[in-house]
């Protein structure tokens, strides 16, 4: 049986903040991918750090994720970049280099299965959700977000990356469901996501990652 490495990179929105563990999206990974594709043996890591900014993923990139040889790496970056307050605020420029970085790393990083992405980590970037702008505690805010939301969009395009907007499918719950719908996928804080947030983005990522993996 073929074994695939797959990364969750990210912050507390990979790390799954405030909701059990078996809610945060890798766990649930690790136990529905098995059922939906059993002839691959999954290897999913949750690499996920509360608080983290593109400037500290950079850094740990190598140790965390280079190190394991994945065959994709998904990385969700941005809400935390994008916050008002001055310590984790990082400019779009700064984002955009740091994350074009980790990409181009990624990229070039070997794996021991040649017939998927030609024998190298395929990046799967998340562009960063909105928020609910009206909460007490939203330490930024969702037209903020939206220029990291560009970044991550004109990147995949640019290095030929697949793409999971959750930025987009979470604004189209407002739109079709109304704003206690959109509520309701956070937390009290309007940024973290709560079960029915993690549900939305759950089932993007299972159908985009067994998509990618159809042929392996």
């Amino acid at each position: 049986m073929k074994e695939f490495r797959l990364v969750a990179f990210g912050d507390s929105l990979t790390y799954g903040y405030g909701v059990l563990s078996h809610v945060a999206y890798p766990s649930r990974l690790a136990k529905a991918l098995p059922e939906k594709n059993p002839s691959i043996r999954w290897k999913v890591y949750n690499r996920g750090i509360n608080g983290e900014t593109t400037r500290e993923a950079k850094q740990r990139l190598d140790s965390n994720v280079l190190r394991l040889k994945p065959h994709i790496t998904a990385i969700l970056l941005g809400s935390n970049d994008s916050a008002l307050n001055e310590g984790q605020y990082r400019t779009p420029w700064e984002y955009e280099h740091n994350m074009m970085f980790m990409i181009e790393q990624l990229l070039a990083c070997r794996h021991d299965a040649k017939a998927f992405n030609g024998g190298y980590c395929l990046p799967l970037l998340i562009t960063p959700p909105p928020v609910v702008d009206t909460d007490f505690y939203p330490f930024t805010t969702t037209d903020r977000i939206e220029l990291y939301r560009d970044i991550v969009l004109k990147l995949a395009k640019s290095y030929g990356c697949p793409v999971i907007d959750v930025y987009k499918a979470f604004w189209e719950v407002k739109e079709k469901n109304g704003f206690e719908a959109y509520d309701a996928l956070f937390q009290f804080d309007g940024v973290h996501w709560s079960n029915a947030g993690y549900d939305v983005f759950y089932a993007l990522i299972e159908k985009k990652l067994l998509e990618l993996t159809e042929n392996f």
